[in-house]
């Protein structure tokens, strides 16, 4: 019998030594494609060296006493790794966004992704969605705007396509289209290394769509929905998530 002891006591050692390793760390995924601010990479694209996702997994980290352990993936591979396990978390998501989000833990919202409209300086405000009849409205190739839809169904308003968000700014200058719809996040990034250029825009109250952002859980991490939910409500209260997120949101 002490033998049989003996072949079950290293597997289970080796089973403890494992789940306490886990429960030390948190294992962030970030996509490898997602663009700054949200993922800001080393030169060779290796190493995840700024952005919102790194803050906001240093910040979370640090709440539930865990060290962070950011993973970079591959798109076709930020749905595999959450639900098997192959990382504990992934944030700046919306189970809209999953296709496997039925089998992923979501925890309460972080930050609101907020779409704009964006023009040149001298443009009367637009504050309703009905402002931007009869105008040509810039946006990106590949993305929806369900709220502006009904203007282009009814050729109240025309579409203007860009490939890449610095086009955008390209037809305003070259009065291509009326106004442009940025993300708040991708804005402001840009605004800080074309200072100058920026001068010559106008952000305007309206906007266009605002969707709720939160971290997606799996269902083999160690850890659970409930404490990391606490310790996004703790975030929130101590003013620590508004502090971060005013980095990174348009300010009036």
């Amino acid at each position: 019998m002490a033998s049989l002891h003996k072949k079950w006591l290293l597997p289970c050692l080796l089973l403890a030594s494992t789940s306490a390793w886990a429960a030390t760390s948190l294992r962030i995924g970030v996509a490898d494609t997602d663009a700054p601010p949200i993922a800001v990479l080393s030169e060779d694209g290796n190493t995840l060296t700024g952005g919102l996702a790194r803050d906001l997994g240093l910040l979370l980290a640090e709440e539930i006493n865990l060290k962070p352990q950011f993973v970079l993936l591959a798109r076709r591979r930020v749905e595999p790794s959450i639900e098997s396990g192959k990382v504990d978390i992934i944030c700046n998501a919306n189970p809209d966004w999953f296709p496997n989000s039925s089998r992923l833990g979501w925890t309460h919202e972080i930050y609101p992704l907020v779409e704009r409209v964006l023009s040149l300086k001298g443009q009367p405000p637009i504050r309703q969605l009905d402002d931007l009849a009869g105008k040509n409205i810039g946006t990106l190739h590949g993305y929806h705007y369900p709220t502006l839809e009904y203007l282009w169904a009814s050729n109240r308003s025309q579409r203007q396509t860009e490939a890449r968000f610095d086009l955008l700014f390209k037809s305003l200058e070259k009065h291509l289209s009326d106004v442009a719809i940025v993300t708040e996040l991708t804005y402001v990034w840009w605004t800080r290394g074309h200072a100058q250029e920026a001068a010559a825009f106008k952000v305007h109250p309206l906007l266009v769509s605002s969707q709720p952002t939160m971290c997606a859980l799996s269902p083999q991490s160690p850890l659970k929905l409930d404490e990391l939910n606490r310790a996004i409500d703790r975030l929130h209260k101590s003013g620590k998530l508004k502090t971060l997120m005013s980095r990174y949101q348009w300010q009036e």
